[in-house]
């Protein structure tokens, strides 16, 4: 494999929205994949927004525990949090941008298509 072909059209990246932030592939890979925010990204990519608590509860762990979750996959850019009155009330959520078509996420460096998932 020569140099050129790291450049082909078939190799290339999903262009990102001038918008979003590039992602770093590392750590955004680490921060998809846990058993415990999975789930919680997979709700996501429908559009909807979610607090700690309301992730919480469907992860079946605690606040503080989603907490520490839910900083991990926001310090990595998977998701963005809208802030609330205090942050019980934040609010996260994957960017429309990302979202190009219904249960697929486009985070540059991949696509991730969830009804294959």
């Amino acid at each position: 494999m020569n140099d050129s072909s790291l450049n082909s059209p078939a190799n290339a990246s999903s262009a990102v929205p001038a918008s979003l932030p590039k992602l770093d592939p590392v750590a955004a890979l680490f921060a998809l994949g846990s058993a415990v925010r999975w789930p919680i990204i997979k709700l996501l990519a429908d559009g909807r927004e979610m607090t700690i608590t309301e992730a919480a509860a469907v992860a079946g762990c605690t606040r503080e525990n989603m907490g520490k979750q839910m900083l991990v996959l926001l310090n990595a850019g998977v998701v963005e949090c809208r802030p609330g009155e205090d942050r019980r009330e934040s609010r996260y959520y994957i960017p429309a941008a990302r979202r190009p078509a219904p249960d697929v996420i486009d985070y540059g460096f991949c696509k991730i298509d969830l009804t294959q998932a």
